[in-house]
């Protein structure tokens, strides 16, 4: 037979609010913590999410676990938001690289650029 352990009572719940911190950083953050705690996640009658903590050691401090997520999630949040905001650089300076290697891949991307573009306008032209 297998026992298996419950989750302790002692747990800390958080609700956040989408609009603040998207799901997919609730989700980076939320990973930090498995070996720290058994992680529910959930909405309320509101639509909020609910993070929910049961602390798997004895040793560890609800309070501690609550603002050290907080600071995770401002630390992905962070993160996410650089992401995108350099998203078109770190496109550029990729291009750059592979393009160095091999210059006849950067006529063809530039061939191929100039294309989308006309196409777009073209587009836009019959739209209009």
């Amino acid at each position: 037979m297998v026992k298996t352990k419950k989750p302790r009572n002692v747990s800390v719940k958080i609700t956040l609010d989408e609009n603040i911190y998207p799901l997919s950083t609730i989700y980076a953050a939320s990973y930090v913590f498995l070996d720290r705690a058994y992680i529910y996640l959930d909405k309320n009658h509101k639509g909020k999410i609910v993070a929910s903590f049961f602390l798997k050691s004895k040793k560890e401090s609800p309070e501690r676990l609550k603002n050290d997520f907080c600071n995770e999630l401002i630390n992905y949040a962070h993160y996410f938001d650089s992401l995108k905001t350099n998203a078109e650089v770190v496109k550029a300076l990729m291009q750059r690289a592979l393009f160095s290697v091999s210059p006849s891949l950067a006529d063809d991307a530039g061939k191929k650029e100039v294309e989308n573009l006309i196409s777009d306008l073209e587009q836009s032209k019959r739209r209009s």
